[in-house]
């Protein structure tokens, strides 16, 4: 009852307390008339308040499409705030209605009806701006928050961020944490235009002071090159520029950056194995890193061919095997020198063996161990070495566009769900840092709507059901307003809030006119079949009477409905504008007067006070349709104090 008190600090928090009560069945209910009458009222509320509302949206399942334009029209205006955590709930609450009414593969509807990734690019188009804006604007704590979710928006939607790439250029006034943000999503606003400037952008940032800032700028520009998105000629230009970095000696951290970053290309793109092959042998000797060594070496077995140096190069590391700490440069450099032996047995023979037999006897790597036997027993083993080769050569062969640990597609759709919470942050889901008994469940509502889509609405027009429904607000109520008559069954309770005790019913008309009309005093009609019979009669055909006078606006729809109610004219639905009220009402003749339908719509003007009626009789004797037309026009008229 309290979520129509005038008050919206009230309103707030009954929103507040209902979802604390109901948490373990998702939060509080939700239903049509729930959010109409909520989202109508956005603006009177605080930004406090503003929150509250906007966290129910991606919970609620809109009607039809038409509805959730409807809403994502009414938010939009909160994109133009300057509150960082309202704009964000609303790029939330757009997305889940793009999902929600976007078509899905195998959906029978119309081929023009747009797809969901479709309404998602539209959304990310939308609100691109001001998330930038906030980004730029805002303290450094927020800024990092909302470059989090920016990545994930790019991730989502690749592209559309792209041309927006020189705002994430790093600032000299940026704290590091900033820094590092915009370093990885540069990466992913590189295209065929903006590479260029974003690979000179990166190169500026190798040398800088901060160390790990210098390794994430190696990275970003690696994941350019690895994912082919700068156009044609990138990737060997970025190849270029991390073989100069094999040259910083000075910069341990960005050689063995680089010497890993080389070393994925070449496992991604074999064609830049020229490029590469010459500064190899030199960065070995003062390459440290243990990934960086171990990247060098597993270079140098595979662009071995083209290096004369590079069976020497390995022997010398081969030597000095025992003073090897680190299992992955072992590993490496048994890789490579089996590699090797193939293209250049005569001068890899010797040392092969030599290394075989240490590592065979070398317990400190179970991995290295084990590999080193098999090597050793398949070549023993093998009467043509084009066996053995073609075993070794495909199991270090890549095939695949992308590697194993880059697949990150189930937690970025696992992170999509949670988007405007601290698992965007964390990149990780819920559970792994909130206990399984305290974790809200995510139940979308409601099941099912007083006025689905799944009639459909036949000749759009002004008086369409639906179009004049999407766009209602439910009265907010007043203190002063008289309780409504208890409905019949067939009454819906749209909020859910029940009904209060009677008001009096004013006395039932006497006139030989009204008596003479026979109404259903008990009805039942479902909002799909009430649209149904609505939609069945063109709007040519219906009865419109406009200008029925009034002395004054009714202060509620409640108190019309109960006036009503008391002559058997029921409300489906009712709402308030700004400059009116609207209803929609039903009614039915006794089955032995003949059994017609009456569908009316209602508009009770503020300002003059005046009464509009549309109405569709359904069924029947069509010969006695507008007598009876006239009868409830009378009735509705004496109900409401007209006559």
């Amino acid at each position: 009852e309290m979520l129509r008190d005038p008050d919206p600090s009230v309103v707030t928090n009954c929103i507040f307390v209902l979802n604390e009560i109901q948490a373990e069945v998702g939060g509080m209910a939700l239903n049509r008339a729930v959010m109409l009458h909520l989202l109508n009222r956005i603006h009177e509320f605080s930004e406090f308040g503003i929150l509250a509302v906007l966290d129910l949206i991606p919970r609620y399942i809109p009607a039809n499409d038409e509805e959730g334009f409807q809403i994502m029209n009414l938010l939009d205006p909160v994109l133009k705030t300057a509150n960082a955590g309202a704009v964000v709930a609303t790029i939330r609450a757009f997305l889940s209605i793009a999902t929600a009414i976007g078509k899905r593969p195998g959906d029978d509807r119309d081929a023009d009806s747009p797809s969901v990734d479709d309404l998602s690019k539209q959304v990310v188009e939308r609100i691109k701006a001001p998330l930038v804006t906030l980004i730029a604007s805002g303290s450094s704590e927020l800024s990092y928050v909302l470059l989090k979710y920016a990545d994930q928006l790019i991730d989502l939607c690749p592209g559309i961020f792209d041309d927006e790439y020189r705002q994430f250029y790093v600032k000299y006034s940026d704290p590091t944490h900033i820094k590092h943000s915009k370093i990885r999503i540069l990466a992913k606003l590189a295209n065929p235009n903006t590479a260029p400037d974003i690979v000179a952008e990166l190169g500026e940032l190798v040398t800088d002071a901060d160390e790990t800032l210098g390794r994430i700028a190696v990275r970003s520009m690696t994941n350019i090159a690895l994912n082919d998105s700068g156009g044609e000629g990138a990737v060997e230009s970025i190849s270029r520029r991390l073989v100069d970095m094999l040259d910083l000696q000075g910069i341990s951290h960005v050689t063995s950056e680089a010497a890993t970053a080389l070393a994925a290309l070449v496992r991604r793109n074999e064609s830049i194995k020229p490029v590469i092959s010459a500064p190899l042998p030199r960065a070995l000797k003062y390459i440290n890193e243990p990934a960086g060594k171990a990247s060098i070496i597993f270079l140098l077995g595979e662009c071995g061919a083209g290096i004369t140096e590079a069976p020497y190069a390995l022997e010398k590391v081969i030597d000095s095997y025992d003073n090897i700490a680190d299992a992955s440069v072992k590993t490496a450099l048994l890789a490579a020198t089996v590699n090797l032996f193939f293209t250049r047995p005569p001068e890899v023979q010797h040392m092969l063996g030599r290394l075989l037999k240490k590592a065979t006897e070398d317990m400190s790597s179970q991995d290295l161990h084990d590999r080193a036997l098999f090597y050793y027993r398949l070549l023993r083993s093998s009467p043509d070495l084009t066996v053995a080769k073609s075993i070794i050569s495909k199991s270090m062969a890549v095939t695949a566009s992308q590697f194993a640990e880059e697949d990150d597609s189930e937690l970025r759709a696992a992170l999509m769900d949670e988007f405007n919470t601290l698992c965007t942050v964390y990149r990780c889901k819920p559970e792994n840092f909130i206990d399984e008994e305290n974790i809200v469940p995510f139940v979308k509502l409601p099941t099912e709507h007083p006025l689905a889509a799944a009639a459909p609405v036949v000749d759009q027009g002004v008086n369409t059901i639906t179009d004049q429904m999407n766009g209602a607000a439910l009265t907010d109520g007043y203190a002063t307003a008289a309780a409504p008559q208890p409905a019949p069954s067939a009454e819906v309770d749209l909020l859910g809030f029940g009904f209060d005790d009677p008001a009096p019913a004013p006395a039932p008309p006497s006139t030989n006119s009204l008596q003479s009309l026979s109404l259903k005093s008990n009805l039942s009609l479902s909002g799909e079949d009430y649209q149904s019979k609505w939609g069945s009669i063109p709007d040519s055909e219906a009865v419109v009477i406009s200008g029925l006078p009034m002395a004054s606006a009714p202060p509620s729809t409640d108190v019309v409905e109960g006036a009503l109610s008391a002559f058997s004219v029921f409300t489906m639905a009712s709402g308030e504008l700004p400059t009116e009220f609207k209803f929609f009402l039903y009614a039915q003749e006794e089955e032995s007067f003949g059994g017609c339908y009456f569908l009316i719509q209602a508009v009770a003007l503020k300002q003059p006070s005046s009464l509009n009626l549309t109405i569709k009789p359904v069924g029947g004797d069509p010969n006695k349709q507008k007598e009876k037309v006239d009868q409830l026009v009378e009735l509705i008229k004496s109900a409401l104090g007209l006559c």
